[in-house]
């Protein structure tokens, strides 16, 4: 049997069942299951999104099958706190601290509980159709959305993601929510890029118009505050959309940009995705860094 735990919120989420969709193809005969026992108690996001937003199949694993292979915290507190303490199991496949790809993740033969985000395209690189059915998104139910993407499709867009809000008190993030990466962003698209239509996504819409407006044309940027709460995938959805991509070291604007379908699409990413030295990034080559 193999386990893949979920956490976190929507974006992390999106990883974690990539992984568990990537294994499905690769152990077919195999049971697999998904833990959710650690959304119990855990309070900083909207709990398990995936099926609110997506339709995805998956078996939940119980205790007691979690309890073959790991350890069967029934709630996110006991997770936490014996997490740190106990050693892992032989079949327990723990992703190392600096988040680096973890070559054997999807050839290991036998029981295996992976806990971890798997915060890297070559996991599911070679499913790519299969990923971008399994999350597929919901039809815009709402006129200004509607309008946006019309827009987005049909100019020359860029989406803007700036995040803040609860990685201001990130450890892990804290010192990387500055607009200096955004405002070198926008700079080098001006010159690479030329958009004419630029939608910005953010949870501090009215720091970020003021920080902006003397890079980015008035009449031709949106702030796209309309989508709150359980409706913020629309937001992603609208960034998928746009012909160039500026994204912030968020997991959320990583799938924003990733699930575009355009071929000819840029991405920019911050070159420092953590204030941790020697954490590793989960951008694609392919998409340009900039620090």
């Amino acid at each position: 049997m193999k386990i893949v735990r979920l956490s976190g919120g929507l974006g992390n989420q999106m990883f974690q069942f990539a992984l568990y969709t990537a294994l499905r193809k690769r152990f077919p005969e195999e049971p697999l299951r998904i833990d959710l026992h650690g959304f119990r108690g855990y309070r900083k996001h909207r709990g398990f999104e995936l099926p609110k937003v997506f339709r995805v199949g998956y078996e939940a694993a119980t205790l007691s099958e979690v309890a073959s292979i790991a350890y069967p915290y029934p709630n996110y507190q006991t997770w936490r706190w014996l997490s740190r303490v106990l050693p892992p199991r032989k079949t327990m496949l723990q992703e190392k601290p600096d988040f680096t790809l973890e070559p054997d993740a999807l050839t290991r033969e036998g029981d295996v509980y992976y806990d971890g985000y798997w915060q890297h395209e070559e996991y599911f690189c070679d499913i790519r159709k299969d990923i971008l059915a399994l999350y597929r998104f919901p039809d815009f139910d709402d006129v200004q959305s509607q309008e946006a993407a019309q827009l987005a499709i049909n100019s020359n867009s860029c989406a803007i993601h700036i995040r803040r809000g609860d990685y201001l008190k990130d450890p892990l993030r804290k010192g990387t929510t500055t607009l200096e990466y955004p405002l070198k962003a926008i700079r080098w698209m001006k010159e690479e890029r030329k958009p004419d239509c630029w939608f910005v996504f953010s949870d501090d819409i009215p720091l970020t118009r003021e920080c902006l407006k003397a890079v980015l044309p008035e009449s031709q940027t949106y702030y796209v505050n309309w989508n709150q709460g359980e409706r913020s995938i629309h937001d992603m959805h609208l960034m998928s959309l746009c012909q160039n991509h500026i994204i912030a070291n968020s997991s959320f604007s990583w799938w924003g940009a990733w699930l575009s379908q355009l071929n000819n699409k840029t991405v920019v990413a911050p070159a420092v995705w953590m204030n941790r030295d020697n954490v590793c990034s989960p951008v694609p080559q392919k998409w340009v860094k900039i620090k």
